[in-house]
């Protein structure tokens, strides 16, 4: 199953959702991008995604909710158009995922001893606590090694080697933004083959359906429920990302394919249903 199979299958299940949807409102900024629309049946729906950072095809990002939807599969890999159309069908699935609220990245137990990430996941260096990081970066060379934090020994690693980074990891994160670049698949495939015992793909870009997800091995979908359209759609115009965004009304929830999560202490409160 390809990166396009695994969005496609996601496309496909929200297909009678997304032609009855109306009121696309689409927001592009430096560093996300958001897009909410209405449902007759499910009401007020959006989601956010990564927004790459070159222009890339923007061709395509206005018009229905069907054709927004299509951009997330015909839209070249690391385009804008691209982006939009996985927030789309992130907006377009919150309804029928159950999400968790919690952070996997600050529920690591005493058990996890190596993680390998896929993606610089700055921010959740602080929570790692006393563990050793491998990190798969698509440009690895423009990450300066004294940049890193000295108290938590960190090994970088290109895609090639994602194999090498994976071996003997208690724990995979994998961020969503390889929906919009490509390439989860060769990373999934990794880390099956690495038998890693917990496989987390993370991040707002991957809240959407997690079925075709888990159907690959995934353990658990970590992603982001939007709690306040008009504050995450200023901060987004406004160029804000990840924190930011979580301290403006982007909640971090999550879902797992199975109650046994292997390295993780993670709280079972389900979020309000009101946007």
């Amino acid at each position: 199953m390809s990166t396009d199979t695994v969005v496609e299958a996601v496309r496909d299940s929200l297909s009678a959702r997304a032609v009855a949807a109306t009121d696309p409102h689409v927001t592009v900024g430096g560093r996300a991008v958001l897009v909410s629309c209405r449902h007759p049946d499910e009401g007020d729906l959006a989601g956010v995604a990564h927004r790459p950072p070159s222009d890339g095809d923007v061709a395509g990002i206005d018009g229905s909710v069907e054709h927004l939807v299509q951009r997330a599969t015909d839209a070249p890999p690391g385009s804008v158009a691209r982006a939009v159309g996985l927030a789309t069908l992130n907006a377009l699935s919150e309804p029928d995922v159950e999400w968790l609220v919690g952070d996997p990245m600050a529920a690591l137990d005493a058990t996890v001893e190596t993680v390998a990430t896929v993606g610089l996941f700055r921010p959740a260096f602080r929570k790692f606590g006393d563990v050793s990081v491998r990190v798969v970066e698509r440009d690895a060379k423009r990450i300066d090694p004294e940049s890193l934090p000295e108290r938590v020994p960190t090994t970088l690693f290109a895609p090639a080697e994602a194999d090498a980074a994976f071996a003997d990891a208690d724990v995979c994160f994998i961020t969503g933004s390889t929906l919009v670049y490509g390439g989860i698949d060769v990373y999934l495939t990794a880390a099956t083959a690495a038998a890693v015992p917990l496989v987390v793909v993370v991040g707002a870009t991957a809240s959407l359906l997690p079925t075709p997800l888990f159907d690959r091995g995934v353990d658990l979908v970590a992603g982001a429920r939007v709690r306040d359209v008009d504050r995450v759609r200023e901060r987004i115009a406004a160029g804000d990302c990840g924190t930011a965004l979580h301290d403006a009304g982007l909640q971090k929830v999550y879902t797992a394919a199975d109650a046994t999560l292997p390295g993780l202490q993670l709280p079972t409160e389900r979020p309000n249903t009101d946007l």
